[in-house]
């Protein structure tokens, strides 16, 4: 009986260590890793047709080269295209009316949508 177990255990452990291995040669694999490799997530890249599958690609005949390209977003401003756009701002501002709150257009923040402290009303029959 002690050496059932001690089989098992090591069938148990050799077969995690398979899976283990398995698991790491199919995640470096995949299609987001060999994306990232080939440069296509950073920026400009091009790939090949294999098959059209998209209506829009039925033209398209396969080895065609295409070249695809990521957009970066923004995420800082220059000064003077921040004082640009509150120039316009502020002249669309004057234009509608002038003295306007940005508050005033927030949905959801009216006065009369007052809940009464928030007391829950319990009805006993």
């Amino acid at each position: 009986m002690d050496n059932l177990s001690i089989f098992l255990f090591a069938i148990g452990g050799i077969s995690t260590l398979l899976g283990a291995f398995y698991l790491i040669s199919s995640a470096a694999n995949s299609k987001p890793v060999r994306d990232y490799n080939a440069g296509r997530l950073t920026g400009t890249w091009t790939t090949e047709v294999v098959k059209p599958v998209h209506p829009e690609m039925v033209d398209v005949e396969p080895g065609t080269e295409l070249m695809g390209v990521n957009f970066q977003q923004k995420t800082e401003c220059d000064l003077e295209e921040y004082r640009d756009l509150q120039a316009r701002i502020d002249e669309l501002r004057a234009e509608l009316g002038g003295d306007m709150n940005p508050a005033d257009f927030i949905e959801g923040d009216d006065e009369e949508d007052e809940d009464d402290g928030g007391d829950v009303i319990i009805s006993r029959v």
